[in-house]
């Protein structure tokens, strides 16, 4: 009897663990794993915008400028526009903290030139561009 109970300790034992390792296996998801989302940033004149000059001649253009290409080269930025006298850039990134810190390296972001605002965005009707996850 002795020897059916430490068998079966033994089984018990190793189907728990067995239960475990795939629980772990599962819930260890790498950065890789995760699918990157689609994120609208809108881009407004901010506090220190002056009205008397052209947005190419405002304080720290060129930087902000550098900065979006930096994000399109890094494969981040999907696509930027110009609408009425906001601009809009769509960037893919896994949360929105990941967009911010990427945004918050911009000194026109810094300095009060611009700011922004972070939305999800949401592609239900693909053309050009390809709802998250199906690029």
């Amino acid at each position: 009897m002795r020897v059916v109970t430490i068998i079966a300790s033994v089984s018990l034992v190793a189907l728990v663990g067995g239960f475990l390792l795939v629980a772990a296996q599962s819930a260890s998801v790498s950065a890789a794993d995760v699918q990157p989302r689609l994120f609208a940033v809108e881009i407004t004149v901010g506090a220190k915008w002056d009205q008397t000059k052209q947005p190419h001649e405002q304080a720290l253009f060129k930087e902000h400028s550098a900065n979006l290409r930096r994000l399109r080269e890094l494969g981040v930025l999907v696509i930027g526009a110009r609408y009425s006298d906001k601009g809009l850039v769509v960037v893919s990134a896994n949360t929105e903290l990941e967009v911010r810190t990427m945004l918050d390296q911009d000194p026109s972001f810094k300095a009060e030139v611009f700011k922004y605002t972070v939305h999800p965005f949401g592609v239900f009707y693909g053309g050009t561009l390809s709802p998250a996850g199906s690029r």
